[in-house]
């Protein structure tokens, strides 16, 4: 394993070369943006201008552009380039910037080469299951596009699970810029919620039915509470990882202020998923502590939830008991049918499935009556099966059995911060899959290279270098 950080530009090409490329491609841009722009709006002008010379940044270093792609990911909705035919937002084009920059350092000198893991095994399992699922595809150019999609996500892992082994300082700024992008996209809820007049982001009026009444449900600047809740989710508890391992006091400090605004703007998502997979990663957290603060953890998690039960409004308490009954409302309802929906499509197409984002084409079909129209199925380990068929399970179980490879044995000396980072952001993340459909959603790619990265990590500072 190189000791080496990344954060060192490309060597072996000409540094000068490399820099005048980059200059001539901004100038290009620079001089066509001119070219065009007469009677534009100067705003949109200065914005394009300023994209531009964001990319330059990016081509030079891709280090800065794996730290953009963390704080433009949660935009979502404010950040959308183009939605027609495909969506297309700022994170792509960073993506794709930060990957032909990651190429160009790749090339700069052949020594250097792309370190893959056991968890690609499982990515790679993932990707065949999708085109095995292709030909026989009940809407084949949304499976082909769902491809596409699949191997940029695997691009973006490969991207992190690379960068990030080699140096703690890109891991320290990209988990400082995940809470901190939390902490923004918590107090946009939180003023959603709370502050008359405030109309930036989304904010969705939900009918419960079965007699219930609307639900005001906050998005912040995603399109969907419920991955709004998802993203809050990993970013407390990433704050929670670093807390219990906090050795100066104002870090200590800045970490408790995230987490009481990031955990505020979760509770206003009323997203029941999120508010579980938290519940679950704090376990986690407090059993991946260091050796001498896991009890003290438990004690303080048990004081919280009694604090958080005593101040919590009737209506909160009220949702949280709606968890575990799927008669509470339609958006419970709709769930618990779904999964017996999955099954009998599974039946139907266990060999080949119905192709991967083909689910919404063979579900009217065999929905349970009372149940909403969803155009993505909610329980994620059945639709691997109802969408990819028998290679979509195998599939599934190959990046879970990866995964447990990756924890299996843990280090000597505890747990490294990446790997604990990694290990509950994912137990959280795959809890919640069981209630929403997370194939898609960055974040668990991103946890994934956590634990690749963190591994390797992990091994670096107790001497090892194999993953």
């Amino acid at each position: 394993m190189t000791t080496a950080s990344h954060m060192a530009p490309a060597g072996g090409m000409d540094d000068s070369a490399l820099k005048w490329g980059v200059a001539a491609v901004l100038g290009g841009g620079i001089a066509g943006l001119a070219a065009g722009s007469d009677g534009a709006d100067p705003l949109r002008f200065a914005a394009m201008l300023m994209g531009l010379a964001v990319i330059g940044l990016v081509l030079w270093r891709f280090e800065i552009g794996a730290v953009l792609m963390v704080f433009t990911l949660p935009l979502d909705m404010y950040g959308r380039l183009l939605e027609s035919p495909i969506t297309i937002t700022v994170f792509h084009v960073v993506l794709v910037a930060t990957l032909a920059s990651w190429g160009l350092w790749l090339y700069a000198e052949p020594e250097r080469r792309v370190r893959f893991s056991v968890v690609d095994i499982g990515i790679g399992a993932l990707l065949i299951a999708a085109v095995w699922s292709l030909p026989n595809s009940l809407d084949q150019s949304d499976t082909v596009i769902a491809i596409v999609r699949l191997l940029f996500l695997w691009a973006f892992a490969l991207l992190y699970a690379n960068a990030m082994s080699g140096s703690r300082r890109l891991t320290d700024w990209v988990m400082a810029v995940l809470i901190g992008t939390g902490v923004l996209n918590g107090a946009v809820a939180l003023a959603q919620y709370y502050v008359p007049g405030f109309k930036y982001g989304n904010v969705r009026v939900i009918s419960q039915g079965f007699g219930n009444p609307t639900l005001r449900r906050v998005g912040a600047l995603f399109w969907d509470p419920n991955y709004l809740a998802g993203f809050l989710c990993v970013a407390f508890l990433t704050a929670a990882v670093l807390l219990v391992r906090a050795r100066r006091f104002t870090h200590a400090l800045v970490l408790l202020a995230s987490l009481a605004v990031i955990g505020a703007g979760l509770i206003v998502t009323y997203s029941r998923t999120g508010w579980v997979g938290v519940a679950v990663g704090l376990v986690v957290v407090a059993l991946t502590a260091p050796k001498g603060r896991r009890l003290p953890l438990m004690l303080a998690g048990l004081a919280l939830v009694v604090v958080v039960i005593a101040l919590s409004p009737g209506f909160v308490m009220d949702r949280i008991a709606s968890i575990g009954n799927p008669e509470a409302d339609l958006s419970n309802a709709t769930r618990y049918n779904m999964a017996f929906s999955s099954v009998d499509i599974i039946r139907q197409y266990w060999v080949y499935g119905t192709g991967l984002s083909a689910f919404d084409v063979a579900f009217p079909q065999y929905r349970v009556p009372g149940t909403l129209t969803v155009i993505r199925p909610h329980q994620l380990p059945l639709s691997l099966w109802a969408e990819m068929g028998i290679a979509g399970l195998v599939a599934e179980i190959a990046v879970v059995a990866a995964l447990i490879a990756i924890f299996w044995r843990r280090r000597p000396r505890g747990w490294h911060a990446l790997e604990a980072v990694a290990v509950v952001g994912l137990v959280s993340l795959l809890v919640q899959s069981l209630f929403q459909y997370y194939l898609y959603f960055d974040y668990l790619w991103l946890f994934m290279a956590f634990a690749v990265a963190g591994n390797r990590l992990g091994r670096l500072e107790e001497g090892t270098q194999d993953d």
